[in-house]
């Protein structure tokens, strides 16, 4: 009696997999191929990057590679850096900057200079690796592979979360529960244009991404505010070490500095969290004194800042002309 209940269901399951395998290729390939139509900026943002780094997009040879994350992004005026382009990317940390550079070396001549902020936050945590750099095919199996390995030789090290390796195969398959925010706010076609205009915005801004939403001052307090101590994580520490030595043996000056905080941050960061920044950084000082490597914390008033976190216009002009006359310092 058992036989024919079991050859029923063998043969619904058989017929349902006919249904659905097609749907998943249309599906898979969809993702993979029309990022431009679905993806929300963030993730046309890293996007356009990875299409940098495999040559999808050409871009000019330059002399200044900036790195860093969306603080820098919004920081600093590229367009009067005179040849010079910016990967910085919101929420990106030392592995996916390390990345970055060795793919972008792999591809294109060696800038004569790489100038590296990266918040305290990114030094001790994660942001962007799943959900913007694996999901936009920043890292390849071997690559993820390699970062994986180099996790497991710390112990306790939790950066890249539970289950990481399913998590990021899980991306490469576009699993769908990881696109359909953007496919629905975008109508699954509706941000082409937008998209193509936001990517050629970037290529005339020397990589800059416009970042959105930023008031003419700004009194509140960002992230760094609730650390009490400065614990950078193990894994992030092995890819800024990683970052620096690849400088050092490609002959590549870098310059490391702290973007500025708005000053009712910085009036409240725990004395703990900045002595041991300090501490942390100036270990780089001795470690590469051939670098640029700054170990200051510091802040500029309110009304520079347009959110929490991130220069406003005023703000931006005001870093950027110091920042000028440093890169022409370390010449």
């Amino acid at each position: 009696m058992e036989y024919p209940k079991r050859k029923f269901t063998q043969s619904f399951f058989f017929k349902a997999s006919l249904l659905v395998f097609p749907l998943y290729i249309i599906w898979y390939l969809f993702i993979a191929n029309f990022a431009d139509y679905y993806n929300l900026p963030t993730n046309t943002r890293w996007h356009f990057i990875s299409g940098i780094l495999e040559k999808k997009q050409e871009i000019p040879t330059v002399t200044v590679l900036f790195l860093g994350e969306s603080r820098v992004n919004a920081g600093i005026d590229f367009t009067k850096i005179d040849s010079s382009f910016s990967f910085a990317s919101g929420g990106a940390t030392p592995v996916e900057m390390y990345f970055i550079l060795a793919k972008y070396l792999k591809k294109h001549p060696a800038p004569e200079k790489v100038f590296l902020s990266i918040s305290p936050r990114f030094l001790c945590e994660t942001f962007a690796f799943f959900p913007y750099a694996v999901r936009n095919d920043l890292f390849t199996v071997a690559d993820f592979n390699e970062i994986l390995a180099n996790a497991k030789t710390f112990k306790n090290d939790t950066t890249l979360g539970d289950f990481p390796r399913l998590k990021f195969y899980a991306y490469k398959l576009r699993y769908a529960g990881f696109y359909q925010t953007d496919i629905y706010r975008n109508k699954a076609f509706a941000a082409y244009t937008d998209n193509i205009k936001m990517k050629k915005n970037m290529l005339q801004n020397n990589g800059a991404r416009f970042h959105p939403g930023l008031k003419a001052s700004c009194s509140l307090l960002n992230y760094e505010t609730k650390y009490n101590t400065f614990a950078p994580a193990p894994l992030l520490n092995h890819y800024l070490d990683a970052l620096f030595l690849l400088c050092k043996n490609k002959n590549i000056k870098l310059i490391f500095e702290f973007m500025p905080m708005n000053e009712s941050s910085f009036k409240v960061l725990k004395s703990k969290f900045k002595e041991e920044y300090k501490e942390y950084i100036s270990a780089y000082q001795k470690k590469y004194p051939q670098f640029k490597i700054s170990n200051q914390m510091y802040s500029y008033p309110d009304t520079f800042f347009g959110d929490a976190s991130h220069l406003n216009s005023k703000g931006k002009k005001k870093f950027t002309n110091s920042l000028d006359l440093t890169l022409k310092d370390s010449k």
